[in-house]
């Protein structure tokens, strides 16, 4: 009766978030990127390009705003569900990465990369309509990523990273125990014991975590002074999520466990985050002008279920996603000023949603298609110090959930979302 997510905010909850510098423009630069140390993420081949050590500091603060708009949800027997709406279910975020390159020689270079490559964090009112889908949702995985550069030719350097990913999560939603007894008893046995739907919620909390292993390798081609190729790609990581699922159940519903259903129990998922390929070019039109495009494909459709097993021998539960696989566009724009200590910039992006159709789409990640336009900035504070800061806002396609749960209720209606997202970053030489 777990109703679990995927645990994989490019589309999905992915976050492209890894450089304040590429959060102006869109991250249309990103593969192509020299200027700062994401390059150990986005493209590792790129390292090699970077003079002197350098640190790279940033952190990012997401704005986010989410409402549910009911239209009819109703149990399995047609009634309508009770509860409220479920409030505004996000809240403001902070994400910081940390990344460092070191030269070895004059063509190859060392970096590594700790970052935050997949989040979410959602809350629902404990009491709306969804409920028996979603209350609290957290995923967090944390990256730690050693990387090397190889400059073959004065044009061409390649680059390889291995990935030590944690991924730990909560979950948590209520059950609707009255229409399990009824499903599973009958009305004759649980209506003297109060046991009747909407009349007797349980609720469970599963907290997992679990540690993988992936890479990712990119290429960097310089065709000439004014164009750069960049492209690159991040494996799949498997994660085996070990947890426990802790249940509160009422008194009254305890003739549901005496088949091993609805007590504590260890739980096992597995989960499958996607690899993805980035491809692109930036071209200096002279000193103060540079044009940057990319796209960026994910594997999503690899989410075909997500499957929790109990020890407890409850039957497992069963999340059907059918997820596809996605795009992302972007294109961006530079302008540096005469002296060159300052550079303007801008981007907008185009950002595809891995959800199908309104009856995959989950009450826990209700995302969708999002445009991406963003703005920023570069001071030069010293030579060896750069300052980056910028802002984007993401416009979302309002989705619509048409989702069956567990109990056979039918969550029916729209979500409102929009996000504002604010970054920092201190960029240093030595």
């Amino acid at each position: 009766m777990l109703q679990y997510p995927a645990a994989t905010m490019s589309a999905g909850i992915a976050i492209m978030e890894q450089s304040v510098k590429e959060l102006g423009q869109a991250f249309s630069g990103a593969p192509t990127n020299i200027s700062d140390g994401s390059m150990v993420f986005f493209n590792p081949a790129a390292m090699s390009h970077v003079q002197g050590r350098l640190a790279t500091s940033s952190g990012y603060i997401f704005v986010p705003f989410a409402e549910f708009h009911n239209q009819s949800s109703t149990t399995a027997s047609g009634a309508p569900l009770r509860g409220g709406d479920g409030g505004n279910f996000v809240s403001p975020s902070f994400i910081p990465n940390f990344y460092y390159v070191h030269p070895l020689t004059n063509r190859i270079a060392f970096g590594m990369g700790i970052n935050v490559p997949f989040a979410a964090l959602n809350s629902y009112h404990s009491d709306w309509k969804g409920r028996y889908q979603a209350i609290d949702s957290e995923v967090t995985a944390f990256n730690f990523n050693p990387s090397l550069s190889f400059k073959a030719t004065e044009k061409l350097s390649l680059g390889a990273g291995f990935n030590i990913q944690y991924l730990r999560s909560k979950f948590t939603n209520a059950i609707d125990l009255g229409t399990a007894c009824v499903r599973r008893l009958g009305p004759p046995v649980c209506a003297p014991q109060g046991l009747l739907p909407q009349q007797a919620d349980g609720h469970v909390s599963l907290k997992s975590d679990s540690v993988g292993f992936g890479y990712n390798v990119g290429a960097f081609y310089t065709l000439n002074p004014k164009i750069h190729l960049g492209a690159s790609y991040r494996s799949r990581v498997t994660h085996h999520l070990d947890g426990h699922a802790n249940y509160t159940i009422p008194g009254n519903a305890g003739i549901l466990t005496r088949t091993g259903s609805f007590i504590d129990s260890d739980a096992q998922s597995p989960v499958t985050l996607p690899d993805s390929v980035l491809f692109g070019f930036s071209y200096h039109l002279n000193p103060r002008w540079t044009f940057s495009a990319d796209a960026l494909w994910t594997n999503w459709s690899l989410i075909r279920e997500l499957r929790t097993s109990f020890e407890s021998g409850q039957d497992p539960d069963v999340q059907p996603m059918n997820w596809r696989d996605t795009w992302r566009y972007a294109g961006g724009v530079n302008y540096a000023t005469e002296n060159g200590k300052w550079v303007f910039r801008t981007g907008f992006a185009y950002d595809e949603t891995p959800i199908p159709n309104p009856q995959n789409r989950s009450a826990r990640l209700p995302d969708s298609d999002r445009f991406w336009l963003t703005a920023g900035t570069t001071y030069a504070f010293r030579k060896n110090i750069h300052i980056h800061a910028a802002y984007a806002h993401l416009f979302f396609v309002d989705p619509s959930i048409n989702r069956r749960g567990t109990t056979r209720e039918t969550l029916n209606g729209t979500y409102t979302e929009q996000a504002d997202i604010i970054g920092l970053q201190l960029d240093w030489r030595f």
